[in-house]
């Protein structure tokens, strides 16, 4: 009698203003930085005479990340449970008018669509140059209502982002109207909301690779540099506070772990129902949209049935 599925449509185009909306405080730690600072301190250690002369302006560096592994651990979402949403969602709304002496069947099939918003922003986050993913572990109270959407949701390394789905809601039964009877049919969603905070550690280790090139000549390198990235990091917090949230494990081998923290907001429909509406037309001579708009001061007696439609 009815159904729901969901179809994906991503959206990144909001995000900004809805950082601005929260004023969040953003810490942005770019590991590219840490690496170039390592990188200039080998070239002034180990350049030739020849190199000597060369400014800092007129080069280039170029920054390899693929030999570092990163991992990360599941998401922990924490704040106050989902809340559902005061009113429902009115999809679509008809009526069945019967002016005959015998009891009538109609076909009452539709389909509406909702979206679903996922929001993740990030407030304490890497940054680096080459391209790479982080994957939110959605809590199971929340997937099992959302209607085919994954539990795994992907972001870019670092960048905020907004996930948009369109759920299908649909309703396809008959409806027995009695004699000389209008029946008003609605289709209606319920939504629920959760904002929180959300946390993961992320970690690396491996090899990091460097070029340093003139600007005239970017694919003709003068140096070329290779590292352990877990000494990289150890060296940079040894040198400044500002690394300090970058933890380096006393495991063997070591890894560097940094906690990514940042703010969710997720809306989505948890349920459909038909409401269903009765009023002799002998009663009353009110229009439609009189009907519609003052259900609570109709003569007649109502009946209404609700057909759910949870988990389907």
């Amino acid at each position: 009698m009815g159904n729901q599925h969901t179809t994906g449509q991503n959206n990144v185009t909001r995000t900004e203003q809805y950082r601005d909306r929260f004023n969040y405080q953003n810490e942005v730690i770019d590991l590219d930085e840490i690496i170039e600072q390592w990188v200039w301190n080998m070239w002034n250690r180990t350049k030739t005479k020849s190199f000597s002369h060369r400014k800092r302006e007129e080069l280039l560096v170029k920054i390899n990340w693929k030999q570092v592994a990163f991992s990360q651990t599941k998401t922990n979402f924490s704040g106050s449970p989902p809340v559902s949403l005061p009113k429902s969602q009115t999809l679509f709304r008809t009526h069945f008018n019967n002016q005959t002496t015998t009891e009538q069947s109609y076909s009452f099939k539709t389909e509406r669509f909702t979206r679903s918003t996922f929001k993740f922003i990030f407030t304490h986050c890497l940054r680096k140059s080459q391209h790479s993913m982080v994957v939110f572990y959605l809590p199971e109270e929340i997937v099992r209502f959302t209607g085919g959407i994954k539990r795994e949701q992907y972001a870019d390394f670092g960048q905020d982002t907004v996930k948009e789905y369109s759920m299908c809601w649909g309703v396809n039964t008959q409806i027995h109207v009695a004699p000389r009877t209008c029946t008003y049919a609605e289709l209606n969603i319920d939504e629920e909301e959760f904002n929180g905070d959300f946390a993961f550690f992320i970690q690396f280790s491996g090899r990091i690779t460097a070029t340093v090139s003139t600007r005239e000549s970017p694919d003709s390198y003068l140096q070329f540099m290779d590292g352990d990235i877990v000494e990289i990091i150890r060296e940079a917090i040894d040198c400044s506070h500002r690394w300090n949230d970058l933890e380096i494990t006393s495991d063997y081998p070591s890894v560097v772990r940094y906690k990514i923290r940042g703010k969710c907001s997720f809306r989505y429909g948890t349920q459909q129902h038909v409401v269903l509406n009765q009023q002799s037309l002998d009663s009353s001579s009110s229009s439609l949209s009189e009907r519609l708009s003052s259900q609570s001061k109709a003569t007649s007696v109502q009946n209404e049935m609700y057909l759910n439609f949870r988990d389907i």
